[in-house]
């Protein structure tokens, strides 16, 4: 563990049966909660603005590096399944000595996971907040609009949305290297703020066997060869379920990646007392982009109904 000034996180490591956990935090330990998990192709360091901002507010702040993303280490059952990430949040929920008013915050893949945690056991966490990505249900239930309205949404979408057939493929992702991260990044952050955080994400995923690692996040979405946690069958089951806690839904106007207006009908799918909002200039990492917006609409959220 290395304590460092207070605008500085903490770094703990954290051995759990399957994965051993590196995580950055921020705050009081006897503060509340709050779980910030990060997306692809990024890293824990992507919170360095939000975790202080949390901190002064009476938080203790704790920011995995999700399984695969170094410092942690690859799964050791080589699952990295929802249902395997659901069980990273609670491991380090039970290993933080969190309560029932913890705050789930999650970016991108981190938002999914967020969201699929919420579904599974909303009775562990107070609200939830997800960035650059609607809740799963949501993304589910674009299946279920009027024809003309889905393929709308759909066909703007899917342009943006090229890169998850490629992961998908591992012969061809795996042979492309480095450069498909990188060129990710490159297309997804729009502004010149975001460079220390791509040279960090880069790192996080330096080498064939942790770029497979994030790869297979989205393999083990479509397909079941790619799960390996068959004791938790539930967990993947409710993982597209609705969310349990009210939830903020943060989405930068200019995001590259995930057309704005897929989450349109978000709120459909959340509980009573949930928001969304469109952050403007912000783009996909709107974290990033507007740190100091986004910190004071997630504060704002929490003061509105957190649990004593």
């Amino acid at each position: 563990m290395t304590q460092q000034s207070e605008h500085h996180p903490t770094v703990l490591r954290f051995e759990f049966a399957t994965a051993d956990i590196t995580a950055l935090t921020w705050g009081d330990p006897t503060d509340p909660v709050a779980i910030l998990v990060h997306g692809f192709p990024d890293s824990a360091w992507s919170w360095d603005r939000l975790g202080p901002a949390m901190a002064v507010e009476g938080r203790y702040v704790v920011a995995p590096f999700l399984r695969g993303y170094a410092p942690s280490s690859l799964a050791r059952d080589d699952d990295y399944s929802l249902a395997s990430l659901i069980g990273d949040v609670l491991d380090l929920y039970r290993a933080v000595g969190a309560d029932r008013r913890t705050v789930l915050v999650g970016h991108d893949w981190g938002g999914a996971i967020v969201s699929a945690t919420s579904a599974c056991c909303p009775e562990l966490f107070d609200r939830a907040v997800l960035i650059a990505i609607p809740p799963l249900a949501a993304v589910a239930g674009l299946f279920g609009f009027p024809l003309r309205e889905r393929l709308g949404t759909l066909v703007r979408q899917l342009p943006r949305s090229w890169y998850m057939a490629v992961v998908s493929m591992p012969w061809v992702s795996e042979r492309i290297g480095p450069a498909l991260p990188a060129l990710l990044w490159r297309l997804w952050a729009i502004g010149g703020a975001v460079d220390p955080y791509r040279r960090r994400g880069l790192i996080a995923l330096d080498g064939r066997a942790r770029r497979r690692a994030a790869y297979c996040y989205y393999r083990a979405v479509w397909n079941p060869r790619y799960r390996r946690a068959r004791v938790f069958p539930a967990r993947q089951r409710v993982a597209f379920g609705a969310m349990g806690n009210p939830t903020l839904y943060l989405h930068g106007r200019d995001d590259t990646c995930g057309l704005e207006r897929t989450g349109a009908h978000a709120l459909d799918f959340l509980p009573p007392g949930s928001a969304r909002l469109v952050v403007e200039h912000a783009g996909h990492f709107a974290h990033l982009d507007q740190p100091d917006v986004i910190a004071r609409h997630i504060a704002d959220h929490i003061r509105s109904g957190a649990t004593a």
